[in-house]
């Protein structure tokens, strides 16, 4: 069977949604026969990831987004021809009008763009309706990364259950420290000691209740465990990057986008991770904290419990002083702190880009 996959993202800037689709296309490739798996718009490979850019050279990357383009509003037959004797097209929101008369399959990180419009783009929220009310109704199948995406997509699209399977995302190996050795070099020559925030600049991830939480710190705890604030800008985020601005003269440090090889480090050597995200289809940078061995506090909403189990503190993303108080609890609670990173590694331990992988060619079969 010829599976066609819609890989466009790997032509876009993007972070989770991005490293999802490399990470399992890296797997599946190798695995996938007797079916022989090609990607769209004319890829021969998934390139080394990269968040800032895309995956390909700029004139590789230029004519494909303009065959992509050429499908959509001028409703050439580009999709038709890369599809051509294929039992299966799993397409994204970014094609507007998949070929007709051949089976769909599709992976829908969440439903945001419909439940929270006021925190994406004009344009993201477009397509992704335009993908609701002409795309959705003609899948055989969806792939969504967490229960919490089904229920929403079961709920809010009027999905058949059966057409919905659960597929967890997976963790590389990289974020597990060898042989169990606590990382000891230091990323951006950051203290020995400090909270982490890893998030793009948007106001989904709710940046300004961590900022809050840790003002609500006392003194000295502050001083002793700074901020630390990395991630790559996003959108709607000129308020967040005032109030950073200011949050810096309070000790918060502000290191940006942080490279994939950088983050088991960066990780590792957090006192805490604050994760206080308003909803995640999955919430890929939790698992990868605790595989690297930083104890968690997360919200209690969308994915995020599925995620973390008994192995990191819940608290209430719209609450500062309860997340400020799980925060206080873990930095002054050794104990407390050993259990969760025990716990966050051996739950991380659970997830792999390998089961991922065996269970969407599964999918690919079953449909």
């Amino acid at each position: 069977m010829k599976i066609l996959y819609d890989a466009t993202p790997l032509l876009l800037r993007s972070a989770g949604v991005k490293n999802y689709h490399h990470a399992l296309l890296v797997r599946l490739l190798a695995r996938i026969r007797p079916h022989r798996l090609e990607l769209f718009p004319f890829l021969h490979t998934v390139g080394r990831n990269r968040n800032e850019r895309s995956n390909f050279s700029r004139i590789a990357t230029a004519w494909r987004v303009a065959a992509l383009l050429s499908s959509n509003y001028l409703r050439l037959p580009v999709a038709s021809a890369a599809a051509r004797g294929a039992g299966v097209f799993h397409v994204t929101h970014h094609l507007l009008h998949p070929p007709a008369r051949m089976k769909l399959t599709s992976f829908i990180h969440d439903v945001t763009p419909l439940l929270m419009p006021e925190l994406h783009t004009s344009s993201n929220v477009r397509y992704f309706r335009h993908f609701a009310a002409r795309v959705v109704p003609r899948l055989a199948g969806i792939i969504v990364p967490s229960q919490a995406v089904k229920r929403d997509l079961l709920e809010h699209l009027r999905v058949p259950e059966e057409r919905v399977t659960v597929i967890h995302h997976g963790v590389d190996e990289d974020f597990f420290p060898m042989g169990g050795r606590e990382p000891k070099r230091r990323a951006y020559d950051l203290p020995d000691q400090y909270i982490l925030f890893l998030g793009s600049l948007e106001p989904r991830k709710n940046l300004p209740a961590a900022l809050e939480a840790w003002r609500l710190l006392p003194v000295d705890l502050r001083r002793q465990y700074p901020l630390v604030v990395a991630g790559a800008s996003g959108w709607k985020n000129r308020p967040i990057k005032a109030q950073l601005r200011e949050a810096k003269s309070e000790g918060v440090r502000l290191i940006g986008y942080v490279e994939p090889h950088t983050l088991p480090l960066l990780y590792g050597n957090a006192s805490a991770f604050v994760f206080p995200s308003l909803y995640e289809g999955f919430g890929m940078p939790l698992l990868e904290a605790m595989a690297a061995g930083a104890p968690v506090v997360a919200s209690n909403s969308s994915s995020l419990p599925e995620v973390v189990g008994d192995a990191g503190l819940l608290v209430d993303p719209r609450s500062p002083s309860e997340i400020s108080r799980a925060l206080q609890r873990l930095i002054t609670d050794p104990s407390l702190a050993a259990t969760l990173i025990q716990r966050g590694r051996r739950r991380a331990r659970e997830f792999t880009w390998d089961k991922t992988a065996d269970a969407t060619k599964a999918f690919f079969e079953s449909v």
